[in-house]
């Protein structure tokens, strides 16, 4: 299969070098280049995308919308890791209409979430709360901000500035990122949680009247991060000639600190007679960071299925509650060293 890349960073380089190993030919295109199979330093618009089977995308959020809208425009099938701030559903009818197919949010959170989310839907009758955790971080916490970048710098000072939606008493609401923080014991150890805006689609397919996500960070990060977000260094406006975001992001992008990392996730249903709760512990292995092979690895589980999906736009979450299409997700993640394990716990009354 020709598949076609967008992005050679840090997930973008591991995706491409794991389809290349695979047997897929692959192109990846960037703007600045990289060292990524078939790598050609360009626009996507210059580009011919027709001639690929499908493309992943793994593009920095400023960007990621125009350029999905341009490949699905060209009929080009799309699995998507790119946190757009768009409402990734508003390319419905345009994928429909040229017959491509796109899954959006198709990282670790959301993306494995919202499948596990569906999951959860097709298995538990009267539903009623969803909690999802989610962090990737270093083993021990390093560096100021007790945390390593793994991703785009941009993108993580977004997860910190949006307000993030959650769903309480059935209604959505917007609530500060960093606020009702809360201490969780994982396989890890003890982590702090914060609300992060990870919900997307969710917020419009899944009727279920409590439903937040929560990121996982060591403890005192989120007090760090508040003082630089008070300061204003989160700030896009220009100040004296300067754009506080822009000097944060390249600073926060030199905190790569050569320590292993690991993803660990928790997503739990709940009902008046029924608990069912997902963990998933991801590792590095090799080269690769463990949050390059958990997002990456996702969206290349993906290509089992994506010929499969009418054309338009299928949330992760759908593909969730398929018991045609989830088991090969499943079964690929296993393959490759990403198990899911699962706890059941049904209420009775004697």
């Amino acid at each position: 299969m020709k598949i076609l890349v967008l992005g050679c960073g840090n997930i973008g380089r591991f995706v491409s070098r794991h389809l290349h190993d695979r047997g897929h030919e692959v192109v990846t295109v960037d703007v600045k280049g990289g060292d990524c199979p078939g790598i050609v330093k360009s626009d996507v618009g210059s580009l011919e995308v027709k001639s690929v089977d499908l493309a992943i995308g793994a593009l920095p959020g400023p960007v990621a919308y125009k350029v999905a809208k341009y490949v699905l425009e060209r009929g080009v099938d799309l699995i998507d890791v790119s946190y757009m701030p768009e409402d990734p559903l508003s390319l419905h009818e345009v994928a429909k209409g040229s017959g491509a197919r796109y899954i959006p949010d198709a990282g670790v959170a959301p993306g494995l979430s919202n499948m596990l989310v569906g999951r959860l839907m097709s298995e538990i009758p009267r539903l009623e709360q969803i909690k999802i955790y989610v962090g990737g971080v270093p083993k021990t916490p390093v560096g100021p901000l007790g945390y390593s970048i793994t991703w785009s710098p941009y993108d993580l000072i977004e997860e910190y500035t949006r307000p993030a939606r959650i769903i309480r008493g059935g209604r959505v609401e917007s609530v500060d990122p960093l606020s009702d923080v809360e201490l969780v014991d994982t396989p890890l150890g003890e982590m702090e949680a914060f609300y992060t805006d990870g919900l997307r689609t969710l917020l419009r397919t899944a009727k279920i009247p409590n439903m937040f996500e929560k990121t996982l960070r060591w403890p005192g990060h989120v007090e760090r991060i508040r003082l630089l977000r008070d300061l204003g260094l989160m700030s896009d406006d220009v100040v004296e000639g300067v754009r506080p975001k822009q000097v944060l992001a390249a600073l926060l992008g030199r905190l790569r600190f050569q320590v292993p990392d690991v993803v660990y996730m928790k997503v739990a249903g709940e009902s008046p007679d029924e608990r069912i709760t997902y963990e998933v512990v991801v590792e590095p292995s090799g080269e690769w960071s463990a949050m390059q092979r958990a997002t990456g690895l996702t969206a290349a589980s993906l290509i089992a299925v994506v010929k499969d999906l009418d054309p338009g736009v299928t949330p992760p979450e759908m593909i969730g509650m398929s018991n045609k299409l989830m088991p090969r997700v499943l079964a690929y993640l296993k393959q490759n060293g990403i198990n899911i394990n699962v706890e059941k716990v049904t209420r009775s009354v004697l």
